[in-house]
């Protein structure tokens, strides 16, 4: 009897190393092929991960720069912050009119005919003044006039003001470029997760049916319980439930990356595979004094406390005198034509007289405001508000980059070490599934120990893909939160 069951497990164990190998009825094949496992990528760096592996997804694919220059030629916020620029430089031009002199030009035509009874004239014609009566009357002037603040203070500081406000709207854009840079690279390495945190359930889905196909095989010779099998079951069908939920994760991150870069919900973008060369962590103090000193968004609110002190002096140089000139010049030109002449023998039928007139005017005002209803003083108060707030707003943001450097950078350096750790998880997740798998093949363990290895293998490569990921994108934050690249 012990030979024949010697036998029998022996021709189990055949049929199920047999029936793992072909799909039972009912089973799905997984469509994609079988990617390497972490353990077998052999990083030479730290950082490097599996976000190197091929995806299965088809697309277009797209590397992480042209991604970057997609989005800042067609993401909606890059273009309001260059829209607002664009404002911001035309106000700082139209603050010259203050300063510069302005230039006017017209010309003038008038056309009369007066009533020949009341429009007697005399002319000069052959050295002899003779008399008529006018039938036209025309009149032509070109005028020019340009006028200037000889030296107004308002003037000035305004202008400055204006110019300080264009350049905090300069800083503003490149902050919002920097900005869509980071979500870009964030969303990037979020799509390339999603693909493989699908691919890792699809082999798990694949290893729990390998498995309930054994556990069958087994069941049918009588080699273990039907609760092994019923274990078995719905692990799979929980793999299967993991497996449809991590790929409509990529569908769902890969439409939140085309969002981002601005083109059409339609187009299937896949981005492309990243080969890592490890993540250098800075000296936090370095990168918050760095940070301090280049961060477009400090420097945004400097520029506008500057254009705050500048809008103070204006309002304070009100009461100062301003000095004003304007030129002006005419020319005229008067056309006349006198009939019935009188005065002389044989006088022609009608003159054309034409004559040319110049003017030349200058003037110069000086003013001293007395008073005007408090306005001034209102004004000069206003603008010490404004001052106060731009400080204050300025001293916030030093203390707001302060934070988000640290923390930039402690995510970043819990991120690089997370990786270690997960590598660890990883070959130890593995070791302890080929034991336990081992064990239970030789009837020494459970299949509740078999089910428990394989849930930890999953969860293990899972942390070691996320954790790669996130180190990605912490190092993408702290690239935005000291700010000393702009794109």
């Amino acid at each position: 009897m012990k030979v024949a069951r010697n036998a029998w497990v022996i021709l189990g164990a055949a049929l199920a190393l047999g029936w793992s190998a072909v799909p039972s009825a009912g089973q799905v094949s997984p469509a994609s092929p079988v990617v390497p496992d972490t353990i077998r990528l052999s990083p030479t760096t730290p950082a490097e991960s599996l976000l190197a592996a091929p995806s299965s997804e088809v697309g277009e694919r797209w590397t992480l720069a042209r991604a970057i220059q997609t989005a800042l030629e067609r993401n909606a916020d890059v273009r309001v912050a260059h829209a607002r620029t664009r404002q911001a430089s035309g106000s700082a031009l139209s603050a010259w009119n203050g300063i510069i002199p302005s230039l006017s030009t017209s010309v003038d035509y008038i056309y009369t005919k007066p009533d020949k009874n009341a429009s007697f004239a005399g002319v000069v014609y052959q050295d002899t003044t003779i008399f008529g009566f006018e039938s036209r009357d025309r009149l032509t002037t070109l005028r020019a006039s340009a006028t200037s603040n000889i030296l107004s203070f308002p003037a000035i500081g305004e202008k400055r003001r204006q110019d300080h406000l264009r350049a905090g709207s300069e800083l503003d854009e490149s902050e919002t470029r920097n900005n869509v840079v980071f979500q870009v690279k964030q969303q990037y390495f979020e799509v390339l997760k999603a693909e493989r945190l699908a691919e890792v359930a699809r082999q798990t889905e694949k290893l729990a049916r390998d498995e309930e196909t054994r556990a069958n095989a087994l069941f049918q010779v009588g080699t273990v319980a039907r609760g092994d099998v019923l274990k078995a079951r719905a692990r799979r069908a929980n793999t299967t439930g993991d497996r449809i939920h991590a790929e409509n994760q990529v569908d769902i991150q890969a439409a939140r990356f085309r969002q981002i870069l601005g083109i059409p919900p339609g187009a299937r973008i896949v981005p492309e595979a990243v080969m890592e060369q490890g993540i250098v962590v800075p000296d936090s103090a370095e990168a918050i004094r760095q940070a301090l000193a280049t961060r477009p968004r400090l420097e945004s609110a400097k520029a506008v406390e500057r254009a705050a002190h500048s809008g103070l002096s204006g309002a304070r140089s009100v009461r100062l005198p301003k000095f004003t000139g304007s030129l002006d010049w005419h020319r005229s030109r008067f056309q006349q034509t006198i009939e019935n002449l009188q005065g002389i023998p044989n006088p022609p039928s009608s003159v054309e007289v034409e004559r040319y007139a110049d003017e030349w005017s200058g003037s110069v005002r000086a003013s001293l405001p007395i008073f005007e209803g408090f306005a001034i003083e209102g004004g000069v108060r206003q603008a010490k508000g404004t001052l106060l707030e731009a400080e204050s707003q300025r001293r916030q943001r030093e203390l707001d980059v302060a934070v988000e450097v640290q923390q930039a950078w402690l995510t970043l350096r819990e991120s690089v070490q997370q990786i270690d750790v997960a590598r660890e998880g990883l070959a130890s997740a593995e070791e302890d599934y080929k034991f336990s798998k081992g064990r239970y093949e030789l009837g020494a363990g459970t299949y509740l120990d078999l089910l428990t290895a394989e849930v930890n293998l999953a969860s293990a490569r899972q942390r070691l893909i996320e954790s790669v990921a996130n180190a990605r994108v912490a190092e993408a934050g702290l690239e935005y939160a000291v700010g000393a690249k702009r794109y």
